[in-house]
């Protein structure tokens, strides 16, 4: 298994709303055009206490997160069609959605490509396979305070 990076580049946290009520769980996209990926990650986040959709392509992607208006991104990078890169550019360059936490999620090499996933956007990065609760740990650091069920993230 490889190892995982993770290098935040900036500490986001809920809306005001969100973080003061401690109710409403953080919304997270998952985005990954491995079908079984995409929603197995999904229904582990949901467990954990987060409120998720998914894209399995570029383009929905970008149209859920125009509509749906997420917390945070988990973005595969290598997808046909507009891949991750393309979408993580383009929800930056969109004053509602640049501030949203980005973590790419990749089967590539991420320590000789980091520069340039964060160059094109993206916050943090996360190698697959990956345990999936690397991943709640990463979400947590980005978009602020941790889900709001029992579920542990110190393991």
């Amino acid at each position: 298994m490889r190892s995982t990076s993770f290098r935040p580049r900036r500490n986001q946290v809920w809306t005001a709303a969100r973080a003061a009520a401690h109710s409403i769980p953080p919304r997270v996209l998952v985005v990954d055009d491995f079908i079984d990926s995409a929603d197995s990650l999904a229904a582990f986040l949901d467990s954990t206490g987060f409120e998720t959709r998914v894209a399995y392509n570029g383009c929905d992607a970008l149209k859920i997160a125009n509509e749906w208006h997420p917390d945070g991104v988990v973005l595969d990078v290598a997808m046909p069609g507009v891949s991750g890169l393309a979408v993580a550019r383009t929800l930056r360059e969109s004053p509602e959605t640049a501030s949203v936490p980005l973590l790419a999620y990749t089967a590539y090499e991420t320590d000789d490509n980091f520069d340039g996933l964060r160059a094109g956007g993206f916050d943090a990065v996360c190698a697959k396979p990956v345990d999936p609760m690397m991943i709640v740990k990463i979400l947590t650091l980005l978009m602020g305070p941790a889900p709001t069920n029992d579920t542990s993230i110190d393991s």
